[in-house]
């Protein structure tokens, strides 16, 4: 199994297709399995590189609390230790918060930025509602499986959880079958609540697309408009009736906007 050592602990990666690179950076919690609906519409055109943050998959467990800062020095540490010295990079949620922080830290390393269903953090940022805050924090002693399906209307539609059992099922099986260490889950969240590039967002030289659906219950999209306000150039594209896990309940429409986003980038770059 492929694994490095570059950001100091034991990181797990795969890498998919060819061409340019394209890093995918996972939220909270989720390990590169999240990325089922990307993958097959993306590795015939990029060199797809998907891994485990800190603290999740087959990655290691550093101690905790962790920063956003310190896992984007995770994913330039990977980008680096596989010969990659320009790459776009794709980051949904919490792995869009890393992803700005890529772009800020190692602006070199980054060709075409996309913040998927993410926000800016600090004062610029609105925050989840207390009961979404409530449905994503872990109480002690409660069942996987009950903590995860509390969840689930803030990722999802009602529509999609009434309609499309496959995926849900899936997305829960998942989780389940490759669970994340409550302490690494627990620093992770930290990373994603003291996240705060909202005064550098202007410093951001890398061409952006910002995405969202209208329909987050977790992270309102009012965020990826105040995010597309402060970087340069950026685009903003909202998918109607979209949740914050649009790059799985909307796959098909997120993957033909990043696509066409990347293309337009990559005409750019030649």
């Amino acid at each position: 199994m492929p694994y490095t050592d570059a950001p100091g602990f034991r990181m797990y990666y795969e890498e998919h297709g060819c061409g340019f690179p394209l890093l995918l950076i996972n939220g909270l919690g989720s390990d590169h399995l999240e990325w089922l609906h990307q993958l097959p519409a993306f590795e015939s055109r990029f060199r797809c590189i998907v891994f485990d943050n800190r603290g999740t998959g087959m990655t290691g467990v550093p101690s905790g609390p962790y920063t956003s800062a310190q896992m984007a020095d995770d994913a330039a540490s990977l980008l680096r230790a596989l010969g990659v010295t320009r790459s776009h990079v794709l980051g949904v949620s919490l792995g869009g918060m890393i992803s700005q922080e890529v772009a800020l830290r190692q602006p070199g390393l980054v060709e075409g930025l996309v913040l998927g269903c993410t926000g800016p953090g600090g004062e610029l940022s609105v925050r989840p509602s207390p009961e979404a805050m409530a449905a994503f924090a872990l109480a002690k002693g409660e069942d996987p499986e009950a903590e995860l399906r509390r969840m689930l209307p803030f990722l999802y539609t009602d529509a999609c959880i009434r309609e499309r059992p496959g995926e849900i099922e899936g997305f829960v099986r998942r989780r389940l079958d490759h669970p994340t260490p409550p302490e690494g889950y627990l620093a992770q969240l930290s990373a994603a609540v003291t996240h705060d590039a909202s005064s550098r967002l202007g410093k951001i030289r890398a061409r952006t697309l910002v995405i969202t659906g209208d329909a987050d219950r977790l992270v309102n999209w009012e965020n990826s408009l105040r995010l597309a306000g402060r970087i340069p150039g950026a685009t903003l594209v909202v998918l109607p009736g979209a949740p914050h896990r649009l790059f799985a309940e909307t796959a098909d429409a997120f993957n033909r906007e990043v696509l066409r986003f990347l293309e337009t980038a990559e005409q750019g770059r030649s």
